[in-house]
């Protein structure tokens, strides 16, 4: 214990903060599926691509606004307000994720429109409830450089196995021997990997230390925020126009 009562940084910490990406991603492995399953099994070609076009959209309004929410969010929890918050999309996630795949191929039209929107849309919200704070516990377990370097080396190897789970899981349940799609299925599957994700998020909850102070006092008199700046700062560090390339190619490809 270090002398402000808190536990010494280790190994525990690097695996809890893994198990929070790896819980992200088994929820978000199923993104993957949603082709699959709305295009093979309910049906939907041409509006496929239509409805994700709209989605895609919410996707981008989704995170800044409920990340907005949960910095404004000034209440006192009983545990960390971040980790609050992880907990409950935690259990939103189960419920998000299985509303995307709900086995109704025989439904109108209008109603796989209804089904799809709705589904991605609190599947969304629930996952950038639990993303959003996940990413900003980073600052929070340790003001220590060297840490936060390794806190984010372990995220990464969540990340990776959070990844590679699912493609193992997966085919295994919602595909037969003929490897012929299975659509109710994939709804178990997703439910599944909710739960999973889950326990993941619980084990990460359990064993977090919060060792730096997580208030902000806003200074009033400093320069307000401006767009144009930030995205010349922003085009002007590689590293960060670098991931962010490499990502938009993997979500494009």
């Amino acid at each position: 214990m270090s002398e402000k009562k808190f536990r010494k940084f280790g190994m525990r910490d690097n695996l809890a903060y893994a198990a929070g990406d790896f819980g992200c991603n088994m929820s978000f492995a199923l993104k993957g599926t949603m082709a699959i399953f709305w295009t093979q099994f309910m049906g939907m070609d041409l509006w496929y691509s239509l409805l994700l076009v709209i989605v895609q959209v919410w996707d981008a309004i989704n995170d800044p606004l409920i990340g907005s929410m949960i910095d404004a969010d000034k209440h006192q929890y009983k545990r960390n307000k971040f980790l609050q918050y992880i907990w409950a999309g935690s259990i939103g996630l189960i419920v998000g994720g299985a509303c995307c795949f709900l086995p109704f191929p025989n439904a109108p039209v209008w109603a796989k429109f209804i089904l799809f929107i709705a589904g991605y849309v609190i599947w969304d919200a629930f996952y950038t409830v639990a993303n959003v704070p996940y990413g900003s516990l980073l600052g929070l377990i340790s003001d220590n450089p060297g840490d936060r370097a390794s806190l984010s080396a372990w995220r990464s190897v969540g990340s990776l196995v959070g990844n590679m789970a699912p493609m193992v899981i997966l085919p295994m349940i919602i595909y037969d021997a003929e490897n012929n799609l299975i659509g109710e299925r994939v709804f178990i599957a997703a439910l599944l990997m909710g739960f999973l994700g889950f326990l993941c998020f619980q084990f990460m909850i359990k064993n977090t230390e919060i060792r730096v102070e997580s208030d902000v006092t806003l200074n009033e008199e400093a320069p307000k925020f401006n767009v144009v700046e930030a995205m010349g700062n922003f085009l002007k560090n590689r590293p960060a126009v670098g991931a962010t390339l490499a990502a938009m190619g993997m979500f494009l490809g």
